[in-house]
């Protein structure tokens, strides 16, 4: 039995440190086949340009990529300026794509009569932070500059994130805090919460108002407290809005580009009743986007 486990102990060694030295000739290996497998996951999320609700579009800027982005116009035409929400899909920052938030957006466009502009921002795997937070800055103070190109009321901007894009709307909100643009307000659906955003808190840099949407199981639901805590510290204007029977995501997974797609089949998120609940759930954040609206901000930066 001794001699057993000194083999068995022998052969693990023997293959930590075939692994060891895989590494150390190798550097950055797994780091690379881990970035391949998330944009394998990435790029099948993504539709053809025929199946688009929206449209593409590339908010340039100077030396540096362009953003892409995925616009949704009302459809009847309005005679005063479009308000603008910007929205940030949601995922483990290294998945996830504006695509899929293309049902949504192209339904409350026109249920929100507001011009939507969807951030394809770049992952944490192909850029570190604070990449993508500065992409969302620089598309957000691009449709300040170029408002009247999209008919635009550069007063009435607001932010909609999801997971981990409502984490980068939060950095990219105190972004444009920094350079004297205030949008109008945020509404941020279970969004990854770490020091990072208690520190944005408690330097008074976080967006206010701001509006916190949880539901009875949430990956961050220890969090929240704290996080709740530091935004009434920082002076921000929040309110929480808490969906007890619904499952995380399900405002976002309850269209087609979720629902048809194998990788989300067993998700909790996704059946009729929190379908019920995500289609009533638009309408509300319909209301509180009027809300932000209607204490319309007159501090934009001219940019």
């Amino acid at each position: 039995m001794g001699n057993f486990l000194i083999n068995v102990l022998g052969i693990f060694l023997l293959i930590m440190l075939g692994i060891f030295v895989f590494y150390k000739l190798n550097p950055g290996y797994f780091d690379r086949q881990f970035a391949r497998q998330a944009k394998k996951v990435r790029d099948a999320q993504v539709k053809s340009d025929e199946k688009l609700l929206g449209r593409r579009m590339t908010v340039p800027r100077d030396g540096r990529n362009g953003v892409k982005v995925n616009l949704y116009e009302p459809k009847h035409v309005q005679d005063e300026k479009t308000p603008v929400i910007f929205v940030a899909h949601g995922g483990t920052f290294m998945d996830g794509s504006a695509d899929q938030m293309d049902s949504f957006c192209s339904r409350c466009c026109d249920l929100w009569d507001a011009l939507i502009v969807s951030i394809d921002y770049t992952t944490m795997d192909v850029q570190p932070f604070p990449y993508a937070q500065e992409e969302i800055r620089d598309t957000i103070l691009y449709f300040a500059v170029h408002a009247g190109e999209f008919n635009a009321d550069p007063h009435r901007f607001a932010l909609l994130g999801f997971t981990a894009g409502a984490y980068l709307l939060v950095g990219a909100a105190a972004l444009l805090k920094e350079q004297g643009f205030r949008t109008c307000g945020m509404i941020s659906c279970y969004p990854v919460v770490d020091d990072a955003m208690i520190h944005i808190c408690d330097i008074g840099a976080h967006i206010s108002p701001f509006t916190l949407v949880t539901t009875g199981e949430d990956a961050m639901a220890d969090r929240y407290p704290v996080y709740l805590q530091h935004l009434e510290g920082g002076g921000v204007e929040v309110t929480q809005k808490k969906y007890e029977s619904c499952v995380q995501n399900f405002a976002e997974y309850n269209n087609p580009e979720f629902r048809e797609n194998p990788q989300y089949k067993n998700s909790r998120a996704i059946d009729d009743e929190q379908e019920e609940f995500a289609r009533a759930c638009e309408i509300w954040m319909g209301s509180e986007f009027e809300r932000f609206f209607e204490m319309k901000n007159t501090e934009a930066v001219h940019v």
